[in-house]
């Protein structure tokens, strides 16, 4: 690029001596038939021209001279940051404990690079039912990904456009998957040593309020048959949003499951489970365990 800009000023320089001349010169032959006077005219054109052309070119020289010596300042300029920019590139490698001559390393940023590029294009290929699936893995992609970036080998700057673009096809991903998120979906926790209901539904990423414990113990009737008793090591189901459907356990009624937060919230409204569910409830105030019912939704 900086030589194309010089050719291109050197041929602005010279372009207005190469110009047509304005005198239309005669030949030998056209020159005898000329009058005297034609002839004295003629000579004092050319004459003119002449002067025009030394003077073109004596200004055209002094803007090639004033050119070269801008060129020559600008090459050493460009030299001088060049310089810099390389001083600067070396404090920093300086500063991360790199070693630019450890050419294994930099092979590993490039393998790096590629494997979490196509980590992301399998994920991208997924179906939208699939890509909801697989949430797990990508949380445990951002992880990996997070705890690489952390690296000094990763913050090199000759990467950095590559470490950006793969950043942002993260986010991109994790925003695609968000789309993707059911209304309603299990989470899993495998309970530890102490724990109990209340404590494991007052972490923050479970409801940040222990009085909820009751929807995490509901969803896990099935294995749990005193809610002040959970063991170690049990995989409990984490309900996320509102259950279309309920499974109805003994003692429950209605009115009771209408109750339930994670159903309407409001005993109130047991009727909209009546109504939707008429083909299985012959009497509202006599349901059975293991009967199925819809839930509707807004």
């Amino acid at each position: 690029m900086r030589k194309l800009a010089i050719i291109v000023i050197i041929a602005m320089l010279v372009l207005p001596v190469l110009l047509v001349s304005k005198v239309n010169y005669l030949s030998e032959a056209e020159y005898k038939k000329l009058k005297k006077s034609e002839r004295l005219d003629y000579w004092q054109r050319l004459e003119t021209e002449l002067q025009d052309l030394a003077e073109r070119r004596s200004d055209a020289q002094n803007r090639k001279d004033n050119a070269t010596a801008r060129i020559e300042e600008l090459r050493r300029q460009i030299a001088a940051v060049e310089q810099e920019h390389q001083t600067t590139y070396d404090q920093i490698l300086d500063y991360l404990k790199v070693d630019k001559n450890n050419m294994a390393k930099w092979k590993d940023i490039e393998g790096k690079i590629a494997y979490f590029n196509a980590q992301i294009n399998n994920f991208n290929s997924l179906s939208d039912s699939e890509l909801w699936q697989a949430k797990k893995q990508i949380y445990a992609l951002r992880e990996e990904w997070n705890d690489y970036r952390a690296d000094n080998y990763a913050k090199v700057p000759d990467f950095q456009d590559d470490i950006m673009m793969i950043e942002n096809r993260l986010t991109r991903l994790e925003t695609e998957l968000e789309s993707k998120r059911p209304k309603y979906y299990e989470d899993t926790y495998t309970v530890v040593k102490g724990e109990t209901l209340s404590k494991i539904s007052g972490y923050h990423f479970i409801y940040n309020d222990p009085a909820k414990w009751g929807i995490i113990y509901r969803a896990n009737r099935d294995q749990i048959k005193d809610p002040n008793i959970i063991n170690p090591d049990l995989v409990l189901k984490i309900p996320r949003g509102k259950p279309n459907t309920w499974k109805v356990y003994k003692g429950e009624f209605l009115w009771r499951i209408a109750s339930y937060p994670e159903v309407y919230g409001n005993g109130a409204k047991w009727p909209l489970i009546y109504r939707a569910n008429k083909d299985k409830i012959k009497d509202p105030d006599l349901i059975y365990p293991n009967q199925v019912f819809e839930i509707p939704r807004d």
